[in-house]
C-alpha cells in the first residue's frame, strides 16, 4: 500500500491504494491495519541515564591526571596529598553534573501534537476514537477547532481553513481545496492535504488518512530530529584540544623525569613520588571548575536579559557566531496583521498612493468596521483600557478607527449585520439600521467583480492589488450598495443578485515588523556576525521585509527553496556568501543550510519557533527558541527568548564575547602559573638541587590559594570590546598564547633562577623554600589584577571594580597569612616563619613580575 504523493493523485485511485471506501473502513479491517502500521504515535526518545552522565565528568585528560596522581599518593602512603587531590576531583565533577544534568523530551513534545480524539467513520457509522488508533485507510471527519490528527488529503471541504504555521512558517491559515495538485508541489503548497498536528481555524471536511506516526510530515521532522547529532560547541572543541595537548605534554615530562632520576641511580619509589609532583604541579587543578562559574554566571546574566541557556558549554558559542539564521514570522515580525494603510478606488486606478490621511479615507475605514464582528467588551471605561473582542484582523481596524476619531461605540452598537463573512462568500455585510447604504468587507477581486467597474480600468486596479499582494501583504476590499438594490440577495443569499456595488478601496495589512529587528540586526552584524534570513515565506514578502529592514537587497541575493534543490553542493558553497535571504523553505531546507554554513567553516546561530524549525536548532552550533513558540523548538534550543526579543541575541553576543574574554583570563592565570611548577621542579632534578615545592604545597597553591581568584573572573566586565573583530574566535590566540607561553616561560626561569641565586649565595634550604614558596603564592594572588584585561594596560581599567574579585583576592591573602600564622598548617606544608626583610622582597618580586606582564601586554599592542 503506497502512500506517495497523495496531493497529486486522483481521489478514486487513492481508494483503490489504500482499498477504502467513503463509508470507512471494517473494524476488523482497521485492526489488521493497525497491526501493520503500529499505533498514530512518533516514539519516544529515551532520556540519558545518570550514570552516564556523571561518568563523562571523569572523562577528561586533566581528570586522569590528576586520578592518576592520586594512585600514586595512595601507593605512596602520602594520605594528605591524596586527599587534597581527590578533593579536587569531586569538586570538579560535581560541578559538572550539574550543568549536564537535563533530559531531553524533545520527541515526548512532538507526539503531544497528535495525541486527541478525533471522528472517523467505521461500519459506515461516525465514531469518536482516540487518535492513536487511527490507520491509514480511514476516513476522518475534520472538525472547526480541532487539531488535525494524521496526513490526509481532502475529500469534500466546506470552508475549510487550517493554520500549519507550526510546520510551514506561514503567518495565515491555508484555505484548503480538493484539486489534484503537481507531483513537485512542495509541503507549504499541498493545498489539499491536511497535516498532522495542525489547527482547523475554519470550516469541516472530510479526509482520507495517508500516513500515521513516523509517516506523517512531523513524524519526518521528528526522524530528523533523531539522526540529527549535536556536534560539540567550540569551546568544548577548543577544551577538549587543550586537555589532550596539556596530558601528553606532562606524560612525556613525567616521563622523561622518571627514567631520567632510575638512570641516576635514584629510588624508585622517590622518583614515582617526584613524577607525582610534577604531574601535579602542570595540570591546573582549578581550570575545569573556574570554567564552570563563568558559564554559569554568564547564563544567570543572560537569564536577567529574559533569555534562557539550556547549555552551559554553548553559552559562550553566540559571542563567537559569524552567521545568524533567522526565521521571518514571528521573529523578525510580530506574527499579527495590521492595517498599514488605506487605499481609495481613485488610488488604486492611478496606482498612487498619498502619505495624508483624507476624509475619502476615513469613510472607507468606517464602512469597513461597520462591516466587522469586533465589538467592545468594557464599553463604558476610557478607550485606552477597551478589551476588544473578534478576529485579530477586525480588532486591529477597530483600534485605527478609534485612533482617528471614529465614534466606534456608535457604529457597533448601532450595526446590523445582514450576512457575516464566510468563506463561500468571502464578505461581510452590514448596515446601521437607517440608513439606505450597506457597507461589505471582503476580499477585494470578489467585489471588484460585482462592481460594475469597466474591465479595462478593473483589470489595472487589479494588477495594482496583485503587486500589493506580491509584497507579503493582505488586502481587504471595502465597498457599498444601496438597500433597493441589496434587496434580491438578502432574500435569496444568491451572489449572482448583487449588482451596482461601489467598490470604495481597499484596507492594506500587514505582518509588521518588530521594532526592536532592525537596530539588533545592525548591532549583531557590528559584532562580526552575518544575519541571514530563512524563511517558509514567499519570496516577495521575505524580499519585502529585508528592505523594511534596511538591507540593500537586490532579487539576484533571494533564493527559494525550489531553487535551492536544484543546486549541487559544490554550487550551493560557492553561492552561500552572496544568498541574503532562503524563501519557501521545508525543514530539509534549513537543515541542509545550516550544514553547508558549518561545511563553509562558519559558526552557526539559528533562530525559530516552529516544530519545522526543531532538527535545525539542533544541528547547529547554537540553537535559538521564541518563548511564545513550540514546546519542540525550546526542547531543542540553547536558547530560549522568553519575551521573543530579538534584542536578547544582542545581549547574548555581547555575554557571549564576555564569556570567552573570561575564559581566557582564567587560562592566562592558571596556565601560565603551571609552567612555574613544571620547570621549577625540572630544572632542580636536572641541576641536582633539592626539590624546590611538595605536591601538597603545589596543590595548595593552584587549588585553594589560586582558585578563588581564578573563579572570580567569571564576574569580570569584557573590556575587550571590539578589540580581535573579523578574527577566528579562539581561545587559545595569539594574546594567551604570548602570555601562557613565553611571559610564563620566562617568570618562571626567573622564580627557578631566584631558587637557585638562594642557595648560590648560601641561603638556608628551609628558608629558600619557604621564599619560593611565599614568592610563588604572592606572584598568584598579585597578578590577578594584570590579567583583569588581557590588552588593555593596568593603569587603563579600575583595579577593585569587580567586588567579587576582591573578595577573593582578600580571601586568599587570609589563607597565606593562616599558612605561615598557624603551625599545624605550616608543618604540614614544611615552610618556616619569615622575618619582615623577606615579606618585603617577597612583594618586591610580585611587583617584578607584574611589569614583565604589562611589559608584554604593551608590546602586543603596538603589534
Amino acid at each position: 500500500m503506497e502512500k506517495e504523493n497523495p496531493w497529486s493523485t486522483p481521489i478514486e485511485t487513492l481508494f483503490e491504494k489504500f482499498t477504502t471506501q467513503k463509508e470507512g473502513l471494517l473494524e476488523n479491517e482497521s485492526d489488521e491495519r493497525l497491526r501493520t502500521y503500529g499505533v498514530n504515535e512518533i516514539e519516544k526518545k529515551k532520556n540519558t541515564a545518570l550514570l552516564a552522565i556523571i561518568g563523562r565528568q571523569f572523562t577528561s585528560p586533566l581528570i586522569f591526571m590528576l586520578i592518576g596522581a592520586s594512585i600514586l599518593t595512595i601507593l605512596l602512603k602520602e594520605w594528605i596529598d591524596t586527599v587534597v587531590i581527590l578533593l579536587a576531583i569531586t569538586v570538579n565533577g560535581a560541578l559538572g553534573f550539574y550543568q549536564e544534568y537535563r533530559a531531553e523530551h524533545t520527541l515526548e513534545k512532538l507526539s503531544s501534537f497528535i495525541k486527541n480524539r478525533t471522528r472517523v467513520y467505521r461500519d459506515g457509522k461516525e465514531q469518536e476514537i482516540d487518535a492513536s488508533l487511527l490507520v491509514p485507510g480511514d476516513i476522518v471527519h475534520i472538525l472547526l477547532g480541532s487539531r488535525v490528527p494524521a496526513d490526509c488529503r481532502v475529500l469534500s471541504t466546506n470552508g475549510l481553513s487550517v493554520d500549519e504555521s507550526f510546520l510551514t512558517g506561514e503567518s495565515l491559515p491555508i484555505k484548503k481545496h480538493i484539486d489534484i495538485l503537481p507531483e513537485n508541489t512542495p509541503v507549504a503548497e499541498r493545498k489539499n492535504m491536511l497535516f498532522a498536528g495542525s489547527l482547523v481555524v475554519e470550516g469541516t471536511g472530510i479526509a482520507l488518512v495517508t500516513g500515521t506516526g513516523k509517516h506523517t510530515e512531523i513524524g519526518r521532522i521528528a526522524e530528523l530530529l533523531t539522526n540529527t547529532d549535536g556536534d560539540q560547541t567550540p569551546l568544548q572543541k577548543s577544551l577538549a584540544s587543550l586537555a589532550w595537548i596539556i596530558f601528553t605534554l606532562v606524560l612525556i615530562i613525567i616521563t622523561l623525569f622518571f627514567f631520567l632520576g632510575i638512570s641516576r641511580g635514584e629510588p624508585v619509589l622517590e622518583m614515582l613520588l617526584l613524577s607525582a609532583a610534577v604531574s601535579v604541579g602542570a595540570i591546573p587543578e582549578a581550570l575545569p571548575v573556574a570554567l564552570t562559574v563563568i558559564l554559569g554566571a554568564g547564563v544567570e546574566r543572560i537569564g536577567k536579559r529574559r533569555g534562557i541557556m539550556r547549555s552551559l558549554a554553548a553559552a559562550e558559542t553566540l559571542g563567537s557566531a559569524s552567521i545568524v539564521m533567522t526565521d521571518k514570522t514571528g521573529t523578525l515580525t510580530e506574527a499579527k496583521m495590521e492595517l498599514v494603510r488605506i487605499t481609495s478606488l481613485s488610488e488604486l486606478t492611478t496606482n498612487t498612493n498619498t502619505e495624508v490621511f483624507t476624509n475619502e479615507h476615513l469613510e472607507i475605514l468606517e464602512h469597513a468596521l461597520r462591516a466587522t464582528d469586533v465589538t467592545v467588551e468594557n464599553q463604558n471605561d476610557v478607550p485606552e483600557s477597551w478589551r476588544y473582542l473578534g478576529r485579530p484582523i477586525e480588532i486591529n481596524i477597530g483600534k485605527v478607527a478609534e485612533e482617528k476619531g471614529i465614534d466606534i461605540i456608535s457604529v457597533i452598537n448601532d450595526r446590523v449585520m445582514h450576512l457575516p463573512f464566510n468563506s463561500t462568500n468571502k464578505f461581510s455585510i452590514a448596515s446601521n439600521g437607517t440608513e439606505d447604504t450597506y457597507s461589505l468587507l471582503g476580499a477585494p477581486d470578489i467585489l471588484l467583480a460585482l462592481s460594475g467597474i469597466q474591465e479595462d480600468i478593473r483589470t489595472g486596479i487589479e494588477n495594482t492589488i496583485h503587486t500589493i499582494s506580491s509584497e507579503g501583504k493582505r488586502l481587504l476590499g471595502v465597498a457599498t450598495i444601496s438597500k433597493q438594490n441589496i434587496q434580491a440577495f438578502l432574500e435569496h443569499k444568491n451572489i449572482t443578485t448583487l449588482q451596482n456595488i461601489s467598490f470604495l478601496g481597499v484596507l492594506v495589512l500587514y505582518d509588521p515588523v518588530r521594532k526592536e529587528a532592525k537596530a539588533s540586526i545592525q548591532s549583531i552584524e557590528n559584532h562580526g556576525a552575518r544575519v541571514i534570513m530563512i524563511t517558509g515565506d514567499l519570496k516577495g514578502t521575505a524580499l519585502s521585509v529585508g528592505k523594511e529592514l534596511g538591507w540593500d537587497i537586490t532579487e539576484e541575493q533571494v533564493i527559494t527553496g525550489e531553487e535551492l534543490r536544484t543546486l549541487s553542493e559544490s554550487t550551493l558553497l560557492e553561492k552561500l556568501d552572496t544568498i541574503r535571504i532562503f524563501a519557501r523553505v521545508t525543514p530539509e531546507d534549513k537543515l541542509r543550510i545550516g550544514l553547508m554554513y558549518q561545511k563553509k567553516g562558519h559558526i552557526v546561530a539559528m533562530t525559530g519557533d516552529g516544530v519545522n524549525d526543531a532538527p535545525s536548532l539542533k544541528a547547529v552550533d547554537i540553537g535559538i527558541a521564541l518563548g511564545s513558540g513550540s514546546d519542540v523548538a525550546k526542547s531543542v534550543a540553547d536558547l530560549v527568548l522568553l519575551d521573543d526579543n530579538f534584542q536578547t541575541i544582542v545581549y547574548a553576543i555581547e555575554e557571549g564575547r564576555r564569556i570567552m574574554a573570561n575564559i581566557r583570563k582564567a587560562f592566562v592565570y592558571l596556565l601560565s602559573n603551571c609552567l612555574d611548577e613544571v620547570i621549577l621542579l625540572g630544572g632542580s632534578l636536572l641541576l641536582g638541587l633539592p626539590l624546590p615545592l611538595t605536591a601538597l604545597q603545589i596543590i595548595w597553591v593552584n587549588f585553594f590559594t589560586g582558585s578563588l581568584p581564578a573563579l572570580s573572573f567569571a564576574f569580570e566586565e569584557n573590556r575587550d570590546v571590539g578589540y580581535g573583530k573579523g578574527k577566528k574566535k579562539k581561545i587559545f590566540n595569539r594574546e594567551v598564547r604570548v602570555l601562557t607561553i613565553w611571559v610564563g616561560t620566562l617568570t618562571s626561569l626567573l622564580l627557578f633562577g631566584l631558587y637557585w641565586g638562594l642557595l648560590a649565595y648560601g641561603v638556608p634550604t628551609d628558608i629558600a623554600r619557604t621564599v619560593l614558596f611565599m614568592c610563588f603564592t604572592a606572584y598568584t594572588i598579585g597578578i590577578t589584577f594584570s590579567f583583569k584585561s588581557i590588552h588593555l594596560p593596568i593603569t587603563q581599567y579600575p583595579l577593585f571594580d569587580n567586588k567579587t574579585l576582591n573578595v577573593g583576592v582578600l580571601i586568599s591573602v587570609l589563607l597565606t597569612i593562616l599558612t605561615i600564622a598557624i603551625p599545624f598548617i605550616r608543618n604540614t606544608l614544611g615552610i618556616i616563619t619569615l622575618s619582615p626583610l623577606w615579606i618585603l622582597f617577597i612583594l618586591l618580586w610580585c611587583a617584578f613580575n607584574i611589569c614583565i606582564v604589562e611589559t608584554a601586554k604593551y608590546l602586543l599592542r603596538k603589534k
